[in-house]
């Protein structure tokens, strides 16, 4: 049986040169070069294993802290690209855990930055991420579920749970759909999809910090741990969550929420206000923001797009561009070409103050979903603003309110 387990495998990888097999005193030891670590092999098998011509009991010579026996074919494949190392003696196939160092380590997180809070963060290393969360909650109540999802990537990911506090009712069917789910995952945006109650607006949070993390677990959250990727997921969070997931000052948390109204509705405020609304502007600030637009050519509605449309380009830019040329774009995007575009009468200076507020106000929101549905909102807002003023923007942003409060999460309403 051992013959056809082995020659299964080196059959499977007959063209690989990554896969190194020893044998030694009849013991064959696979690996993968890339994956394991050679000096630890060495440690907990060869060393011991070359001592012996003779082999009665190899349990007794492997030194490694975590022993599993496997003698399924897809289980020692699973094994070998996971980073462990099959030992094969007799009849009975031994695996060792002996991965190589290949993430970047515990860092400072670089999208939720805390002034006083933990300054670590979630790597690639699924093994690292759990033993950070399990420094901070430390109990047999934190349960776990562990999938391999995808017939290619077969990913690791944990389902995480405090027993005490969450809800088992929704167990079950958060396990059935990631147990139908058969789509290969490199990253965490198909789960992300997957688990997100609304189209518009996200349920899901993503999260790189430990300590976010452990609050929402406390709060009897459901988490999935994702290996491979430094963000985990927190299912079915509510808006105001959404907005405050890390702020505990109450100050603060009314100025996210204000920041978010403003962003979404100062442009179709400005529009609705300067079209069909000016007996409400002062008589003084009136005459000054018609003075400005006699040299524009275009109506509000197209400055206006138009320079939003600018500034996601320049938003874009200065995340995809290296750290070292994110600053130069931006003063060459922000500062040159608004003064040069006011001079050169294609937009007005109220309107760069008023884009300016807007792009402003929406720079405290990292989460890529939210920040599209920020987008999507505040364009509709517009272009109901420039046809039916005030009034559109009333019955719009009621509407809004009504739709988020209809959105049905596992623990309550959305909003």
């Amino acid at each position: 049986m051992v013959n056809i387990v082995l020659n299964k495998i080196l059959d499977t990888y007959k063209n690989n040169n990554d896969l190194i097999r020893r044998n030694i005193n009849n013991v064959d030891i696979l690996y993968f070069e890339s994956l394991c670590d050679s000096s630890l092999i060495y440690e907990f098998a060869i060393k011991n294993i070359i001592k012996y011509e003779q082999i009665k009991n190899i349990e007794n010579l492997i030194t490694s802290p975590k022993l599993i026996i496997s003698n399924s074919l897809y289980d020692n494949i699973l094994y070998l690209e996971s980073g462990y190392a099959l030992i094969i003696h007799n009849d009975t196939t031994y695996v060792i855990e002996v991965k190589a160092s290949l993430d970047r380590g515990i860092k400072e997180p670089t999208t939720e930055v805390s002034m006083y809070g933990a300054k670590d963060s979630f790597c690639e290393n699924y093994q690292k991420n759990l033993g950070v969360l399990k420094r901070k909650i430390k109990t047999p109540k934190l349960k776990q579920i562990d999938f391999n999802i995808g017939v290619n990537t077969k990913t690791f990911v944990s389902l995480l749970y405090l027993d005490s506090i969450c809800d088992k009712r929704y167990i079950l069917s958060i396990k059935n759909k990631l147990d139908n789910l058969k789509s290969d995952i490199n990253n965490q945006d198909i789960l992300f999809d997957l688990f997100s109650k609304n189209k518009l607006f996200p349920t899901v949070l993503r999260s790189e910090k430990p300590s976010i993390v452990s609050d929402f677990l406390l709060d009897g959250y459901f988490v999935l741990l994702i290996d491979n990727t430094p963000f985990s997921l927190v299912i079915d969070v509510p808006l105001i969550k959404m907005i405050n997931y890390f702020v505990h000052d109450n100050f603060v948390k009314m100025l996210r929420i204000i920041c978010l109204i403003l962003t979404i509705l100062t442009p179709a405020l400005y529009l609705a206000l300067i079209n069909y609304h000016m007996g409400l502007i002062p008589t003084r600030l009136l005459v000054n923001l018609i003075d400005q637009r006699l040299s524009v050519p275009f109506p509000s509605l197209i400055e206006a797009l138009l320079m939003l449309f600018v500034c996601e380009i320049l938003r874009e830019s200065d995340i995809r561009f290296p750290n070292t040329y994110g600053s130069a774009s931006s003063i060459l995007g922000a500062l040159i070409m608004g003064d040069a575009a006011v001079k050169a009468g294609i937009v007005s200076p109220i309107m760069i103050i008023i884009i300016a507020i807007t792009f402003i106000t929406s720079l405290i929101f990292t989460e890529t979903k939210f920040v599209s549905t920020i987008r999507l909102l505040r364009i509709i807002f517009l272009l109901i603003a420039s046809f039916l003023g005030l009034y559109g923007v009333s019955v719009l942003f009621i509407i809004l309110i009504i739709y988020l409060k209809s959105i049905k999460l596992e623990k309550g309403r959305y909003l």
